[in-house]
């Protein structure tokens, strides 16, 4: 079903807020607008995630490393595209 539809951030992904516990919860909500997609569209992925997880020390999956090597040569190669 959600890959019917285009979700996106009524405004910047910073603005939602995020608290942590068991599960998630955001403090100002998360608004999202919501368009239905044909059955060709395809959405490229713009990365925004992946970098999140990086600069939380996690690999781009959002998943922790399985060695210290891998966590180094991913972090040199985020700093060489930025």
């Amino acid at each position: 079903l959600m890959n019917n539809f285009e979700f996106s951030f009524v405004g910047k992904p910073e603005d939602v807020g995020m608290k942590t516990g068991a599960t998630i919860h955001t403090m100002n909500g998360l608004n999202m607008n919501v368009r239905k997609l044909s059955k060709n569209t395809v959405i490229e992925p713009t990365g925004y995630w992946e970098k999140q997880h990086i600069k939380r020390g996690l690999s781009p999956t959002g998943r922790p490393y399985p060695s210290v090597e891998e966590d180094m040569v991913t972090h040199e190669t985020l700093n060489e595209v930025q």
